[in-house]
């Protein structure tokens, strides 16, 4: 895996919007919350940009990530949010290009399918972290700590402490395994099944987050990892923050949250572990997707073993 180099005191951050468009507001408490960070800001000239559920035309969504990638001034890309339509630029980024020029980048929910591309067509570690606007707008310390430590520091950064918010992760299956970390959010891994941007799951530890989804609709995807062979080849699974998860209405026979990964993981010949403090929630951890980590559920360790950056 290619590194980037780590983020320092006064170097340059870019801020596009290759989703759904921002809330300038948030954006603006955000940039500002950077810059207090001791970072100078860059904000693309249509980071506030609107055309329905998207922040613009694909085109000049692709164009905004590659420019940032090539521009020498700019040290790291931190998303101003997610939401929907990163799918559509991807045809549209010029890999050879970033793979030429990395750098440092963050983002989650729907840049999933960011992460997943980059991966599989220039082995670049990115960052499954906070965004501008939902994140840094209200930035809370666990937020800030883990952020620091993925993207400046070249050490690695150890054993994670989940938030207070959620409390200790449960085991589903215990076990022991290393291996580098790949994932995201559950939807957006799914929705590349089958495409030129899939990347190679085999001996993976898998990290999986999602939102605002009800008991059969993650059931489905899970579903579908295992129809395609995923879930038989990954060496453990981190779950992550699974947030409003739950059946609309009230219903008895709707299967617990807790019951559903059961049924796909319980009794596998890997660990896994749920819930880990990463996703959509209030506090979320920085993870270098590529890098090394460990789980060990008989010594209550999920670390992440190997730095992101050089």
């Amino acid at each position: 895996m290619i590194k980037p180099a780590r983020l320092k005191i006064g170097d340059t951050i870019g801020i596009p919007s290759p989703a759904s468009p921002v809330n300038s507001k948030k954006l603006k408490r955000g940039v500002l919350k950077l810059k207090k960070l001791g970072y100078k800001v860059v904000l693309d000239k249509n980071v506030l940009a609107k055309k329905g559920f998207l922040a613009g035309e694909d085109k000049i969504r692709a164009n905004v990530i590659n420019k940032m990638f090539a521009n020498p001034r700019i040290n790291a890309i931190l998303c101003s949010r997610g939401g929907y339509g990163t799918l559509r630029i991807l045809d549209l980024l010029n890999y050879k290009l970033i793979r030429k020029n990395p750098k440092i980048l963050v983002g989650f929910s729907d840049i999933t399918a960011l992460h997943l591309a980059i991966n599989k067509k220039c082995k670049l570690v990115t960052f499954h972290g906070p965004m501008v606007a939902g994140d840094f707008s209200k930035l809370s310390s666990y937020i800030k700590n883990y952020f620091l430590k993925a993207v400046s520091q070249t050490k690695p950064i150890g054993k994670i402490q989940n938030s207070k918010l959620i409390g200790n992760w449960k085991v589903i299956t215990p076990g022991k395994a290393s291996g580098k970390i790949l994932g995201g959010n559950l939807t957006l891994v799914c929705r590349l099944m089958g495409t030129q941007f899939q990347p190679d799951f085999k001996d993976k530890i898998l990290f999986l987050e999602d939102i605002n989804s009800e008991p059969y609709q993650i059931d489905s995807l899970l579903a579908q990892l295992q129809l395609v062979g995923i879930l038989d080849k990954v060496k453990g699974v981190v779950i992550g923050e699974f947030f409003n998860f739950g059946p609309r209405k009230k219903d008895s026979s709707v299967s617990s949250k807790r019951q559903i990964f059961e049924d796909y993981f319980k009794n596998r010949h890997y660990p896994v572990i749920y819930p880990v403090s990463c996703g959509h929630g209030k506090d979320k951890i920085t993870v270098p997707l590529g890098v090394k980590v460990t789980i060990d559920t008989y010594k209550k360790i999920f670390s992440i073993d190997e730095a992101g950056v050089k």
